[in-house]
């Protein structure tokens, strides 16, 4: 999508250039509307693997359910790893009781340090073995490492899962809009700057703020990136949709030259209209 954006502000300058074969200049044509183009995207979109490999046993979600960080979203088969942690588990239990029998007897003094360190070592050896077995009993359920919707699933009950990923998530809130700068604004634009966006066939104007903005200049296009977060706790907007960002209240007037594209200050304009 960046590309496209840039490859056609590469064509505007390119059909802007002087023609030699033109014996009068012709007119500077200016821009009313300081608009660039975009596409509302979501902010945050996560492909899903499981840690292991193994069968599905539950996923109780469909495409568009919305889901929390945390939710529990697909379990596997997990019998084996379950009776491992109840032995383990068992264990732990049984050192525990060996250990608190015991500790009147070396209290008393008929106990040695060394049969004493021996039961609390194996007490010890037994709770690893049943935290190590419950982190493989956990990693059969893979859970929402976000606040999103869903929007792929790809596995369903009784099939079978490894590393590749079964389901996609996106978030919604906040949305994200790509907007293709020319090289020339560089600077101009700021962390937190607030842009007006307008979705497709909306004239209603949202507000946006800048997140990020590409380090590097495409070399090619001489543009750059500038990803705008744009709040949509309401869900009035959807992604996919196309936009277009006002930034005439926030960067100067965009004028085309013949010789590629330049800015004039804003702050020019209002003062001679004061």
């Amino acid at each position: 999508m960046l590309q496209a954006h840039r490859a056609s502000v590469t064509l505007l300058i390119i059909s802007l250039l002087p023609l030699s074969q033109m014996s009068q200049a012709a007119p500077l044509p200016s821009v009313n509307k300081a608009q660039q183009s975009c596409l509302l995207e979501p902010s945050r979109e996560v492909e899903l693997s499981s840690e292991v490999q193994g069968v599905v046993r539950a996923m109780a979600i469909r495409r568009g359910d919305k889901v929390k960080k945390g939710d529990i979203l697909m379990t596997l088969n997990s019998e084996v790893e379950e009776a491992v942690w109840a032995t383990a588990k068992a264990k732990v239990d049984f050192a525990a009781r060996k250990v608190n029998r015991n500790q009147k007897l070396f209290r008393k003094k008929l106990l040695s340090a060394h049969e004493r360190d021996e039961m609390v070592t194996e007490l010890r050896l037994a709770k690893s073995q049943a935290d190590e077995a419950m982190v493989r009993l956990k990693q059969r359920e893979t859970s929402s490492p976000i606040d999103g919707v869903i929007v792929e699933k790809l596995k369903e009950p009784g099939e079978y899962v490894d590393q590749s990923p079964f389901l996609r998530i996106v978030t919604l809130n906040p949305l994200r809009a790509e907007v293709v700068f020319h090289a020339q604004v560089y600077g101009q634009i700021n962390k937190n700057m607030q842009f007006t966006i307008y979705p497709e066939g909306n004239e209603q104007g949202y507000k946006g703020k800048v997140d990020i903005i590409d380090p590097v200049i495409d070399v090619g296009s001489n543009t750059f990136a500038v990803s705008l977060l744009l709040d949509n706790t309401d869900q009035s907007l959807l992604a996919g949709l196309r936009c277009r960002v006002d930034f005439l209240t926030a960067l100067p007037i965009l004028i085309q030259h013949n010789t590629g594209v330049v800015f004039e200050s804003l702050q020019d304009d209002k003062t001679g209209k004061d």
